[in-house]
């Protein structure tokens, strides 16, 4: 009967030793996928902001562009 118990001991300890591996095992797996997400959304999102950066110039430089036709510029000589 003693070796009963102490078979059973150890067992329970082996599963516990296991169920920690796998749980760690699980955790350093999740934390690579959300890390590689992480790195590919954030280089997608880094495009579109110069994008979108890249749109507003573009635009604030049309605008003037647009203002300097309405507004005709008077050379020197044309003040005298």
């Amino acid at each position: 009967m003693a070796l009963a118990q102490h078979i059973s001991i150890q067992n329970t300890k082996r599963a516990n030793q296991n169920f920690l591996w796998k749980i760690s095992q699980s955790s350093t797996a999740f934390l690579k996928r959300l890390l590689w997400h992480t790195k590919a959304y954030a280089t997608i999102l880094g495009i579109m902001l110069l994008t979108f950066v890249s749109v507003g110039f573009l635009y604030i430089h049309w605008s003037g562009k647009k203002l300097t036709q309405i507004f005709p510029h008077r050379t020197v000589v044309e003040q005298k």
